[in-house]
């Protein structure tokens, strides 16, 4: 198994999504009513919610959504753990994949406001051992995909499902860090989760502690996401949850394991619908990140004959026809679990939903889809 960052295929909507069931059951984890949405949406969207796991067959799922800042539902079903018995809970820590670059260019983002990492400065800058490129590769670049660094060698086991314990973000470069440039920067948009690691590293140098520490002190402690923390496969992580995958003739597995140590800033960390949604909401909105950062969030980055690349500093774009922005967003795919977020600026809506299952070649979930293209239409309010 390997992180990828998944696009959510659009389906329609499923025979089985008007379904509303038992509301008594349904709003265990629903918080009071607000006004931008009423009980009997929120009480439907988890009835739709209730009724894509089912049809998946998986085992647990978490979503959230957050409007003009704040939480207008959030809802956990399922299992957290099935062979203890554990139900899933809006706290349950969730593996979420590629999502976690969104957090690393948070982290990017804060430092850059501080003045302690400057956007446009080469990686050598910070990180001095880094081998040349023969083209200047900076965080910039990194961020958006467009440095030419290589992504997994999916022929590579060992590389795209590492085994390996590292004791720091900075000793996992060294998997890639030789290695010539698929392609010179600002020419070619390269998904990259190596890119990532590397972004990682830089921030880590720029703020001088370790990128978990670093994480917590600029972005989730002051945010309050108190469950936003990396999925250490030797630590004892209270809260965590146990992780699946549904093999082609449906069988419900254990996932394939592996270290989180070689890539916790490009898929390594662990979540909840709860905080990715606030996050997402306060990237967009708010105070606690300025204008220079939102100006890299939604800026979509340009390759150096001009061309348009569907990513800004760590979040995908999405447009119509004319330029407009439909939403940010951002997929991850891990594992035993699939996330995504967006953030729809015309509903000022953040989105976030994670499951503790993946499908064995890489399917998005029903649930994923559900959350992402049906349940908006549910809550949104007015405008």
């Amino acid at each position: 198994m390997i992180d990828a960052c998944p696009q959510s295929p659009y389906r329609s909507r499923p025979r089985w999504a008007g379904m509303v069931l038992s509301i008594g059951i349904l709003s265990l984890h629903l918080p009071s009513p607000v006004a931008a949405g009423t009980h009997e949406s929120r009480a439907e969207a988890s009835a739709l919610l209730e009724e894509a796991l089912q049809a998946d067959n998986g085992p647990g799922v978490q979503a959230a959504v957050v409007i003009d800042g704040q939480l207008v539902w959030s809802v956990a079903l399922g299992q957290a753990d099935l062979e203890g018995r554990v139900a899933m809970d809006p706290t349950t820590r969730l593996r979420i994949g590629s999502v976690s670059k969104v957090l690393t260019s948070a982290l990017a983002a804060r430092l850059v406001e501080d003045g302690r990492l400057d956007p446009e400065a080469t990686v050598q800058t910070y990180l001095p051992d880094f081998p040349e490129k023969g083209s200047p590769v900076t965080s910039r670049l990194l961020a958006s995909h467009t440095s030419g660094i290589r992504h997994y060698d999916f022929s590579n086991m060992a590389e795209a499902n590492n085994t390996h314990h590292y004791d720091g973000v900075g000793q996992a470069l060294a998997v890639f860090a030789e290695d010539a440039l698929e392609a010179a920067p600002r020419t070619r948009f390269l998904y990259s989760s190596f890119g990532f690691n590397l972004l990682g590293a830089v921030t880590e140098a720029a703020a001088g502690e370790p990128f978990l520490d670093a994480l917590s002190s600029w972005v989730t402690a002051p945010l309050s996401l108190d469950d936003t923390v990396g999925d250490s496969a030797l630590a004892i992580v209270p809260g965590r949850g146990r992780f699946y995958t549904l093999r082609d003739n449906g069988e419900l597995i254990n996932t394939i394991w592996r270290d989180s140590s070689d890539y916790y800033p490009s898929g390594g960390l662990l979540s909840t619908a709860q905080d990715l949604a606030q996050l997402t909401s306060a990237m967009f909105e708010g105070d606690f990140f300025g204008p220079r950062s939102k100006t890299l969030f939604t800026t979509p980055a340009t390759l150096a004959d001009g061309t348009p690349v569907p990513y800004s500093f760590g979040w995908q774009v999405k447009t119509d026809g004319d330029g407009t922005v439909i939403h940010y967003g951002h997929g991850g795919l891990t594992n035993g679990a699939t996330a995504e977020v967006r953030y729809l600026p015309r509903q000022r809506m953040a989105i976030a939903v994670i499951t503790n299952y993946n499908f064995w070649f890489a399917d998005s979930p029903s649930t994923i889809s559900v959350v992402t293209d049906v349940i908006p239409a549910v809550l949104s309010p007015p405008r």
